[in-house]
């Protein structure tokens, strides 16, 4: 008979710690290819590496444990290659350091593919190492020829950045030095190398040496700054501007970029808007005149009053401008060029270095006057030092400025009354209406050094959550992916833990469904985090698009349901967590039961747990 596993070692020893036992004294002198591999990720900085175990890098994963100890980097067990990629792209997020994953060869790196292109939507440094071949078949063993390919990369050649497929030891190790340098490298994306299983295992061939990441040859260039004739043009324009207008988008990750944003609303005397799902303004700012009401005719008319009467419109850093300056459905045309009135739209980015030649990620042509290609921040306080010195003795500008900002303080407390007395006549509503959902849970931790890892877009109220600039919001998967969710904001707990911040995300029951394994990694690793599931047992945005198709079609939108919802029987989300040892109660059908079911939960969390509250809501 054949030896089974639990013959020489258990099948499931009990969890105490992921310290290795047993290790050789000389394990330090590096044997194997697999053990400068090892040693190269920690040099690069990676604190933790992101796996679904494959046998394809088993000599790498050896190598993490027996030749560095399981400590820089630290293994983080993944249930499936998906996950693995969206946790490394969570943990960017909220850590700004690049993300590490390790996948198993031809089959793992397909499972990965979705997330690697949220990554690259969410311009996410990440390094993704694959398992490969043997490439010679002289080494292959039966199951190596179907997890085989030619050039296995060219899976995942349109949603990276850089790929490489290195021959020899020395290749793969400057090609993971390469990686990381082009992934860091402004406009970030992922990259990818797949690692061939026989020369991990082989011994180290004379003369291989190790990158030496203390060098600057291995590093990410300085920032981008703009030419000087692009930033006078745009701060002429604002200089001239009667109702300027700045859109926020990916610098809101940045904490650091919370003064310069601020400064320049403020010396602009500009209406200001976040972009698509990020946050990089106070909520309470006088000037910040979000107007998300979960996408009702009171949020459209908004935009279309606001866009309406902005002439001159800078986006910071922004995936889609078409989608900001109203040329998609519920604000069309309203930031059109026409004869009456011609818009300025200033594009602060560096979108057109990042080509797409498989995806329309990003749009149509961007409907841009002045282009300002820098770096966000950096481009920003270009902006900052230019205006001030061209205004500061413009008392003609200032008074402009001052009278604008008067008008925008009186718009802003307007916008947020508003919002309130919507909220205030629906906030009895079963099953539970959204905004009350967010506002008990804001309230149960708004104490905290908050972090919150995911919202609920479509359903979000501006101002109910008071957000106070750049970095407390880690925005979605970007790529519109379905099932980054559970696994993203556990990458983001991860950061969130090392920075003593309290994580708290809000994700949609079809996102969880996709990947609710991620909670047992958080629970196996002690990653705190209180994950709430809007639960309208929905795919809740397709099911509104058969409501509005059947509107056109004059059919019956009462059938919108069939083929969306969870039902008959709806999962038992609660027990699904508690299962994977977290903690969870019963579902929270009763509005009046929010407050105590979330005090209980970051209880719980400031145990050290994870928790998961279950509350079933309406479905807009």
């Amino acid at each position: 008979m054949g030896r089974s596993i639990s013959d020489n070692c258990q099948a499931a020893p009990e969890f105490k710690s992921e310290i290795p036992i047993k290790l050789s004294k000389n394990r330090f002198k590096a044997e194997y290819g697999s053990d400068l591999i090892a040693e190269l990720i920690g040099q690069m900085g990676h604190e933790y590496i992101f796996i679904t175990p494959g046998s394809s890098f088993r000599g790498v994963h050896d190598s993490l444990v027996n030749f560095k100890g399981n400590e820089k980097p630290k293994i983080i067990l993944v249930a499936h290659e998906e996950m693995a990629v969206a946790m490394a792209q969570g943990y960017w997020k909220a850590s700004r350091r690049p993300g590490v994953a390790f996948v198993h060869d031809l089959v793992g790196l397909q499972h990965a593919v979705m997330a690697f292109y949220n990554a690259m939507a969410d311009r996410a440094p990440i390094i993704v190492l694959g398992g490969a071949g043997p490439m010679d078949p002289a080494h292959r063993r039966k199951t190596d020829w179907i997890h085989s390919a030619n050039a296995q990369s060219n899976i995942v050649r349109d949603v990276t950045k850089w790929t490489d497929e290195p021959t020899t030891l020395q290749a793969i190790l400057d090609s993971m030095a390469r990686a990381q340098r082009v992934a860091t490298s402004a406009p970030c994306a992922p990259t990818y190398i797949s690692v061939d299983a026989k020369i991990q295992e082989d011994k180290i061939p004379d003369g291989t040496t190790v990158p030496d990441f203390s060098l600057q040859r291995f590093q990410p260039p300085a920032p981008i700054a703009a030419p000087k004739f692009q930033v006078q043009a745009a701060v002429e324009a604002l200089i001239e501007a009667e109702w300027p207008m700045i859109f926020g988008g990916r610098i809101g990750y940045l904490a650091e970029s919370a003064d310069s944003i601020r400064n320049l609303v403020e010396h602009t005397g500009s209406a200001y808007q976040d972009g698509h799902d990020i946050v990089c303004m106070a909520s309470y700012h006088p000037q910040n005149l979000n107007c998300s009401f979960g996408r009702t005719k009171h949020e459209y008319d908004y935009k279309r009053k606001f866009l309406e009467k902005a002439d001159t419109i800078v986006c910071i850093d922004c995936l889609d401008i078409s989608n900001n300056v109203g040329e998609y459905e519920g604000a069309r045309n309203a930031c059109q060029k026409d004869d009456k009135k011609k818009h300025t739209i200033i594009d602060l980015s560096l979108n057109d270095f990042a080509i797409q030649h498989w995806t329309h990620l990003g749009g149509p042509l961007q409907p841009v006057d002045i282009q300002i290609q820098a770096d966000c921040l950096y481009g920003v306080n270009q902006l900052l030092f230019e205006l001030e010195s061209r205004t500061k003795n413009n008392n003609q500008y200032l008074k402009r400025v001052s009278e604008r900002c008067e008008e925008l303080k009186q718009i802003h407390m307007k916008l947020r009354a508003d919002q309130r007395c919507i909220m205030k006549k629906n906030w009895e509503k079963v099953p539970i209406y959204l905004p009350r959902m967010t506002a008990e849970l804001f309230e149960s931790v708004k104490s905290k050094n908050w972090l919150l890892a995911s919202r609920n877009y479509r359903a979000w109220y501006d101002g109910i959550w008071e957000f106070d600039g750049p970095g407390q919001f880690m925005s979605n998967s970007i790529g519109g992916g379905i099932g980054y969710g559970a696994a993203g904001v556990i990458g983001s707990a991860l950061a969130g833990r090392e920075q003593g911040k309290f994580t708290v995300a809000i994700i949609g029951d079809g996102d969880f469904t996709m990947g609710p394994a991620a909670i047992w990694t958080a629970v196996h690793y002690s990653i705190p985090i209180l994950i709430v599931l809007h639960n309208n047992t929905s795919f809740g945005n397709d099911e509104e698009h058969q409501i509005t198709l059947a509107r056109q079609q004059n059919r019956p939108k009462e059938n919108a349901w069939i083929g969306q919802r969870m039902v008959g029987p709806e999962p038992d989300y609660c027990l699904v967590a508690k299962g994977y040892g977290a903690f969870a109660e019963t579902p929270v059908n009763d509005p009046s039961e929010l407050a105590g079911a979330f005090q209980r939960a970051v209880e719980a969390v400031e145990a050290g747990k994870v928790a998961l509250v279950d509350v079933h809501t309406s479905l807009n």
